[in-house]
């Protein structure tokens, strides 16, 4: 005598969970907080005299060598990645973005009002401004922001001729620390590297859609 068990396949098929969307307060609260931890992280490099990686490392060496203040040499050297943004990513995103570099400009330049630094070693500095403008970053790009710049410019340049996006990004920040040795003491060189290494290591390692549903 045999005994029937049901089977373990269903005849039809289980319907597909819809994708998770944000709301416009979690958006919101995602951006804030990656604009918070980005002017953090860009306030310790700021007492150090160091600089880091893309868009926002120029702003620093501009700042360094001109004495312009950050968030003004930040806003301005975005201004032509906006156009780009809006061209290639759409009014909303474009928007957020605008939104996010003059918050990020406006804390940093007012950070040292409310935030100061007796000591700071430059190693532990670097490490963890790279981690808060790693973690800042992924929150912007989680919630449909970015912090403008080369990042924008990178994905265009690779979709419309194949370059990878990756590369460029990589041989602008060598340009940069080059240029940076030139003005800036070898060890700031060295401490900002260490930096950007870590800041791009954390977005690389974190930043992976397979591990986040929201969109």
């Amino acid at each position: 005598m045999t005994t029937s068990t049901a089977d373990s396949s269903p005849s039809t098929p289980i319907a597909s969970t819809p994708p998770v969307r944000h709301s416009w307060i979690d958006n919101l609260q995602g951006q804030l907080f990656g604009v918070v931890m980005i002017s953090f992280g860009m306030s310790m490099l700021h007492s150090l005299g160091l600089i880091i990686g893309q868009i926002a490392g120029v702003a620093f060496l501009v700042t360094y060598v001109t004495g312009m203040s950050f968030g003004m040499a930040f806003t301005l050297i975005n201004l032509p990645f906006y156009l780009l943004a809006a061209l290639r990513m759409g009014a909303a995103f474009t928007w957020r973005t605008l939104a996010a570099v003059t918050a990020v400009s406006l804390l940093t330049n007012i950070a040292g009002n409310y935030i100061s630094y007796s000591h700071l070693d430059p190693a532990v500095g670097a490490v963890l401004a790279g981690l808060c403008v790693g973690i800042g970053l992924i929150g912007l790009f989680r919630h449909q922001a970015s912090c403008g710049g080369m990042s924008i410019l990178a994905t265009y340049v690779q979709e419309r001729t194949g370059f990878k996006a990756g590369w460029l990004l990589m041989g602008f920040d060598l340009a940069l620390f080059a240029t940076a040795a030139f003005f800036l003491p070898a060890e700031r060189v060295m401490y900002s590297l260490v930096g950007a290494v870590t800041m791009n290591l954390f977005v690389a390692w974190n930043h992976r859609y397979e591990w986040y549903i929201a969109r």
